[in-house]
């Protein structure tokens, strides 16, 4: 009994130490093969800069200025000025395969999160609650209030789904409008595999000098809808609604 003990605390403090690294740079792409796992946690944007390392490491020359930028910027960089006479080893050809494999698995995700959105977008406008909750697990829960249903369809009336722009594993869309009494924020915003929409009545006007007898407006009706989603086995699946004030 005390043996097996013994033997699972040692597993337990040397597990650590067999688990794959996230990698962080391809000094040995060249000479090693990349496991899967230890590429599993990085972004499009940190998987195209391993896969241009790669080339950048036997001297490839790029047409994109920030890319040249960056690798002239490594001590190990040598600019061959001949990208014709590059050519990949065995082990560097299949690591890029990987890397590209990843990539495309990412932007996959990528347009499923979108395209499920336009979906439910779809629904929520024309009103289809029974598809809404087969589909996404939604439903209008009367606690939350009568302006739910309307908030969000303001929020779809607001927000361009198809002019989302990425910056590593986030993405977003935002839209604030200020009506000369109130600025209301609509926005979907994406990190990884969550998904967030918000209208959020944020404050008065930028015209709006102070809460004075000029104005009607009063803080206390400053409020924030918060629709919450996750993407669980390639199914955009609603969590949760949070309103704040």
């Amino acid at each position: 009994m005390k043996n097996t003990i013994l033997i699972s605390l040692i597993l337990m403090l040397f597990a650590p130490f067999h688990k794959a690294q996230t990698l962080k740079n391809c000094s040995d792409c060249a000479t090693r093969l990349i496991k899967p796992e230890q590429i599993s946690e990085l972004n499009l944007e940190e998987i195209r800069i391993l896969t241009n390392e790669i080339y950048a490491r036997n001297g490839y020359e790029f047409e994109n200025g920030r890319f040249q930028e960056y690798f002239e910027s490594k001590p190990w960089y040598s600019n061959k000025k001949n990208n014709k006479s590059i050519s990949l080893n065995a082990i560097e050809k299949q690591n890029t395969t990987l890397l590209q494999s990843r990539t495309k698995i990412l932007k996959a995700e990528k347009d499923l999160i979108i395209n499920q959105l336009k979906s439910f977008k779809a629904l929520v406008l024309a009103d289809k609650t029974n598809e809404l909750k087969t589909q996404f697990n939604f439903t209008y829960n009367p606690q939350d209030g009568k302006e739910n249903s309307k908030l969000l369809k303001e929020v779809f009336s607001k927000i361009n789904l198809d002019d989302v722009n990425y910056y590593k594993n986030k993405g977003l869309h935002s839209v604030k409008v200020d009506n000369g009494f109130v600025q209301i924020l609509y926005e979907v915003s994406l990190e990884d595999q969550s998904v967030n929409l918000y209208y959020n009545y944020m404050t008065h006007s930028k015209i709006i000098e102070g809460f004075d007898e000029f104005s009607d407006y009063h803080s206390e009706t400053e409020f924030m809808y918060n629709w919450q989603f996750e993407l669980k086995n390639k199914r955009l699946e609603f969590i949760r609604l949070v309103i704040a004030g």
